[in-house]
């Protein structure tokens, strides 16, 4: 690790070229780069974590559990897990509405279920919940910041590589000249 950091200071030692003292320079732009990153890693993470808050909203208007009974039985006997079955319910504003919901499998006529409504009255997906909201957002910042990583690596050695065959053209010919002495 020493090794690694003592490569890429600046000094006066005479025995570094060129070429090192820009793949330096290129490694701190790099660098500088990646943190200037966590910006928009920062405003990605706002941006989700703000739908989510969004999505969590209920309340009159935006969105509210109704309470609905299975009209018919759910498909699937006794099996584990939901299907879609049709289901009556009042709308906040008495109109009795039927459509097909999600329902437990196996569920018997009759029995009720919790259907999300939207402002106008239509289904709509229930409210994420906090920790969904939170783990999107922090999904999203560590997903950009991993990106500008991939990026920047990727470019380092794509500078590096270029830097090496420049090197290894200056080395070959150094001894070129040095066998025609």
């Amino acid at each position: 690790m020493t090794l690694r950091v003592r490569r890429y200071r600046f000094d006066r030692n005479p025995l570094r070229r060129r070429s090192d003292r820009l793949e330096t320079v290129g490694v701190l732009v790099a660098l500088a780069l990646f943190l200037l990153s966590v910006w928009p890693a920062a405003v990605a993470g706002r941006l989700v974590h703000e739908g989510g808050l969004y999505s969590e909203r209920t309340g009159p208007g935006i969105r509210q559990p109704t309470t609905a009974t299975l009209v018919r039985d759910a498909p699937g006997s006794g099996s584990i897990g939901e299907t879609r079955a049709v289901a009556q319910w009042v709308t906040p504003a008495g109109r009795l509405t039927s459509e097909r919901v999600a329902a437990p499998a196996g569920a018997k006529a009759g029995t009720p279920v919790i259907v999300w409504l939207d402002g106008q009255g239509e289904v709509t997906r229930p409210p994420t919940c906090r920790a969904e909201t939170l783990a999107g957002a922090i999904t999203m910042g560590v997903l950009v910041m991993a990106g500008s990583a991939a990026v920047l690596i990727t470019g380092v050695r794509g500078f590096r590589r270029l830097l090496d065959r420049s090197r290894q053209a200056a080395w070959e010919t150094s001894w070129v000249r040095a066998c025609d002495r």
